[in-house]
């Protein structure tokens, strides 16, 4: 594992954005610009918006005892009840050599599905203040998804409608993971393997503990080590956001879709929350039309997510770190 870490990604202060005023606020159209170019240039970036969540709900979510730490601190055959038909849709964690744990929350926007995961985990209680402080954190941080996915989509060139059908073709799925300490102060212990996400975007919050890292500048060197890596120290209450492999078709290979991992040290364990975006299983993912043209042909073919979630976990396809043009990527003869 290379251990360049002398790379580094932008931080983006969204806080006072006025998504009702939009294009029509000149401060909207400048963050909008250093939104894109953040994801344009390394497919990620750290957002600051302070005031989204209150230091009460981030607490009672993230925080010592709080929700997430309850949730993973329960016995593996409860959490091996969180189970689905598609790929890391349930409960990942038992792999030998990583010290990760993680479960996922389908349609958490939607307070019933929240409520029927937590009758899942606790099926004699229900853990009502987990329903109600995981409902609200991935409300509020679904505020910031919608922002920032908009104003990539206008940025591409994606009429107002556009936006909106899209929305409506959106999933979400809310991660809740621990990477257990490995005890070693001057250690590096991989916690996830380098990978890129199948996503529009991911909104990843965490608790005091770092250990996110970022191959930066579009990722030369693929992960073999020839790129430079980023770990962002993130501020108290900020965000940091990916773009997926399904945001880089629809702005047809602009936003870029970066490689990240996770590596822990020290003594103190993390717990993080993570709100995909996605399209439904049964959308057609491509460009959108105005991303689209002579000069600019299409780089992907069109297809369908469900399918592609499918393809991307197959054993053989685990360790690729580019998925996506192994599935669709449109080849030119010549």
């Amino acid at each position: 594992m290379a251990n360049n870490l002398q790379g580094s990604i932008p931080r983006i202060v969204l806080t006072g954005i006025d998504p009702a005023a939009g294009p029509l606020d000149s401060r909207w159209t400048t963050v909008r610009a250093a939104v894109m170019d953040a994801l344009v240039e390394h497919g990620c970036f750290e957002a600051v918006m302070d005031g989204l969540i209150a230091p009460e709900l981030t607490a009672a979510a993230l925080g010592p005892g709080g929700a997430v730490e309850s949730l993973l601190s329960l016995p593996v055959s409860a959490k091996a009840r969180n189970t689905s038909q598609m790929p890391y849709r349930g409960y990942v964690g038992s792999v030998p050599g990583l010290p990760y744990e993680s479960l996922a929350i389908v349609d958490p926007l939607n307070p019933d599905a929240v409520r029927a995961f937590a009758d899942l985990m606790w099926p004699d209680t229900g853990n009502k203040s987990f329903c109600e402080s995981m409902h609200a954190y991935a409300e509020k941080v679904a505020v910031l998804e919608a922002m920032v996915r908009r104003m990539v989509l206008e940025s591409a060139g994606a009429t107002a409608e556009y936006i909106e059908e899209q929305a409506k073709a959106t999933s979400f799925k809310l991660r809740l993971t621990e990477y257990v300490a490995p005890g070693t102060a001057d250690g590096r212990v991989v916690g996830l393997p380098a990978h890129r996400d199948t996503s529009f975007l991911a909104v990843l919050t965490q608790n005091d503990i770092d250990g996110v890292e970022v191959e930066c500048g579009r990722g030369e060197g693929e992960g073999e080590g020839g790129g430079a890596w980023a770990r962002p120290a993130l501020l108290p209450g900020s965000f940091l956001i990916f773009a997926g492999d399904t945001f880089k078709v629809l702005t047809n290979g602009r936003v870029f879709n970066p490689l990240h991992r996770v590596v822990m040290s020290g003594d103190k364990t993390r717990y993080s929350s993570i709100l995909f975006s996605s399209p439904k299983d049964d959308v057609i993912v491509r460009a959108i039309d105005e991303a689209v043209d002579a000069q600019h042909p299409a780089v992907y073919r069109p297809f369908e997510y469900g399918e592609y979630v499918v393809f991307c976990y197959k054993p053989e396809m685990l360790r690729r770190t580019n998925k996506l043009d192994a599935f669709a990527a449109v080849r030119v003869d010549g």
